[in-house]
């Protein structure tokens, strides 16, 4: 095939079946399908675990010896990243150092919003450096909108503009489901409720936990709070507040579910009352945007960059989140006529191409 590139895909690999991952496994597969040499280093948390779908990262050494030879095998970097650890920018820095060892530039796609904990520049702390050279050294960089292009272009010299591309991480791709069936537990856990509220999170800073917590606590029992996503604990500083949301699964309050597919994840979307986002560094949410594809009502913390008819509340406000969620649920047929259905793009494909361009020509 005429122009045909050898990629890898560095970053989380599904499952859990959300947020980056499934933006990965899509890209993937649209390289596969246009007769591409495609593949995926994961360095999510299920990078131990031995897969045909990727490449299993087991520590750092491995991590690097595995970029090292694929290079030497002809594969051009493609990274995803943000700046919500202290330990990516650096995993991602010796990605473009081994690229650069090979006389080629890796190129990144950066996920998530402008306030971020290591982002923009002025939060970029002892780690802007790294940051810094993340930016430069890549060949492209993709990021979400305009605003974050911006934050971009600012955060330090020599950043070259025409190489950053606003490209929405929301896809047409994301709503293509087959027909599943929920896990037991689910169906238990809603079957005697009058309303579903979902969420997703990770235990980690940026997602406001404790708010969640306390609007839980005064919310109605009638109410199924299903929390997604929860698994290793990644803050030491949110464990007490961890406990304390296992203690409101003991009491029926909530549920938590460690991983679903992303297919799961959209089939439970459906059937709820509103998504929750309580995730204040994500800026414009591809999990939003399916709520509001998917028709669900969503209420989120206000963190600059939310959509038209998005229900919106002060991200450390527990009271005034729990306030939303009950007008909500008390005229919802009123809040769901006032959805505001975002417009749908084959932006996968649009990243495709940008990458095929990039590197097809060697």
């Amino acid at each position: 095939m005429k122009g045909k590139i050898k990629i890898v895909e560095i970053g989380p690999y599904p499952p859990p079946g959300t947020g980056w991952s499934v933006r990965i496994k899509k890209i993937k597969d649209a390289f596969i399908a246009e007769g591409h040499d495609c593949v995926v280093l994961n360095t999510g948390e299920n990078r131990k675990v031995k897969s045909k779908e990727y490449l299993d990262v087991q520590n750092a050494f491995d991590y690097l010896l595995k970029l090292f030879l694929l290079k030497c095998k002809g594969y051009s970097f493609h990274i995803h990243t943000n700046a919500q650890s202290e330990k990516g920018p650096f995993l991602y820095l010796a990605a473009h150092l081994i690229s650069l060892l090979f006389f080629e530039r890796a190129s990144i796609t950066f996920h998530g919003g402008y306030q971020q904990l290591y982002f923009p520049k002025e939060f970029g702390s002892k780690i802007y450096p790294v940051i810094y050279l993340n930016f430069l050294f890549s060949k492209v960089i993709i990021c979400n909108d305009q605003n974050i292009k911006k934050s971009i272009e600012n955060y330090g010299s020599f950043i070259r503009h025409s190489k950053i591309y606003p490209i929405q991480a929301f896809s047409t791709q994301y709503l293509d489901i087959g027909d599943v069936v929920l896990p037991d537990v689910i169906t238990e856990f809603i079957k005697n409720k009058s309303h579903i509220v979902l969420s997703y999170l990770a235990l980690r800073r940026g997602y406001c936990l404790d708010t969640l917590v306390k609007g839980i606590e005064k919310s109605s029992d009638r109410i199924a709070f299903v929390i997604v996503g929860p698994g290793k604990l990644e803050d030491e500083e949110i464990e007490s507040v961890y406990q304390k949301m296992l203690d409101l699964e003991k009491k029926g309050k909530l549920l938590l579910v460690e991983a679903l597919s992303h297919d799961e994840f959209i089939t439970i979307m459906k059937m709820s009352d509103i998504y929750l986002r309580t995730h204040f560094c994500d800026g414009v949410s591809s999990s939003v945007l399916e709520a509001l594809a998917a028709g669900t009502v969503v209420v989120a913390c206000d963190n600059g960059q939310r959509p038209q008819g998005v229900v919106m509340y002060k991200p450390d406000d527990a009271e005034e989140m729990q306030e939303k969620i009950k007008f909500v649920l008390k005229d919802l047929k009123k809040y769901q006529s006032k959805i505001q259905r975002p417009e749908i793009s084959n932006t996968v494909q649009d990243e495709v191409n940008l990458l095929r361009h990039t590197y097809g020509q060697k």
